[in-house]
């Protein structure tokens, strides 16, 4: 009775919450957005994505369970889904602690990824490449200069297209 209520609670605390990965409105009580862990490479994200997704299915999972227990009238069949909600109420909570230690993640809060950091990309021509590698280069060399000097510079792939005047 105990594992039931506080799988209740869990699906209740739980059903109120909303993993917006792709952006929330801002909270109405007064809250800070803090920056809980960094995913440094496209690997780490692919990752961090996978796992978020893993320990959602697992709930979603569980509130199907419940909600078959809760509409069931045989014994056998209650006993058999209440044996799956406990060994999946286990790996989930086993899964959700994983994910807050590794990335400060946890089912019970609503969460903003932020992109830092993105490359873009196009097809260019091989001449057109090596012309944007030299920039590339060019521009890496030149980075012992001072911030100011640099900010003044007309760089990247825009440069290549700027007639000299």
């Amino acid at each position: 009775m105990k594992t039931f209520r506080s799988l209740l609670i869990l699906v209740a605390v739980v059903s109120q919450l909303t993993l917006a990965l792709h952006g929330q409105e801002s909270p109405k009580q007064n809250l800070k957005l803090v920056r809980v862990a960094s995913l440094n490479t496209i690997e780490a994200n692919k990752e961090f994505q996978k796992n978020v997704q893993l320990v959602q299915q697992q709930r979603a999972l569980a509130v199907q369970i419940l909600s078959k227990m809760q509409s069931t009238q045989d014994k056998d069949e209650h006993d058999v889904l209440k044996k799956q909600l406990d060994s999946l109420q286990k790996k989930l909570n086993e899964n959700n602690d994983l994910m807050f230690k590794t990335y400060g993640f946890s089912l019970n809060r609503n969460y903003v990824l932020t992109v830092e950091k993105a490359h873009v990309h196009m097809w260019v021509t091989e001449e057109e490449a090596k012309a944007i590698e030299a920039k590339s280069k060019e521009n890496k060399t030149d980075a012992g200069q001072a911030v100011e000097e640099k900010a003044d510079e007309k760089s990247g792939f825009r440069s290549l297209f700027k007639k000299s005047k």
